[in-house]
């Protein structure tokens, strides 16, 4: 199964997930900020298979940012958005990128992911 790179600045909410995720037996690595996910990408890229990314960083680079730069590094990874706010995903976020507005249900977010780390066709939405 690909790893699961999960990009959330809310240490809160980037617990939760990690958690709820490794408990579905996923592998996690769960960075805080734009430039840690680059430093996991720049090494784990081909094993990355989703990427789930709060659109809103703080003062960092946007969720959507790190989706451009992980899709070039690997343009299979799926993309899973996570935001508070309203947003048009289809105009700023890579193709096939999914949202799930805050506050998620943690079992529907891991279905999702699930689901995306077990296709190996790739993007495809």
């Amino acid at each position: 199964m690909p790893t699961v790179l999960l990009v959330e600045d809310d240490p809160d909410i980037r617990t939760l997930v990690e958690a709820a995720l490794a408990d579905r037996g996923l592998v996690v690595r769960a960075v805080a900020d734009d430039r840690a996910a680059q430093r996991v990408l720049e090494r784990e890229a081909p094993q990355i298979g989703v990427l789930i990314a709060d659109v809103h960083l703080g003062a960092a680079a946007s969720g959507f940012d790190v989706a451009q730069r992980a899709r070039k590094l690997n343009p299979r990874i799926e993309v899973v958005y996570i935001t508070g706010r309203s947003l048009d995903v289809d105009r700023f976020g890579v193709h096939g990128g999914v949202l799930m507005p805050k506050p998620f249900d943690i079992d529907n977010l891991g279905d999702v992911v699930q689901a995306l780390a077990s296709d190996p066709a790739g993007p495809t939405r």
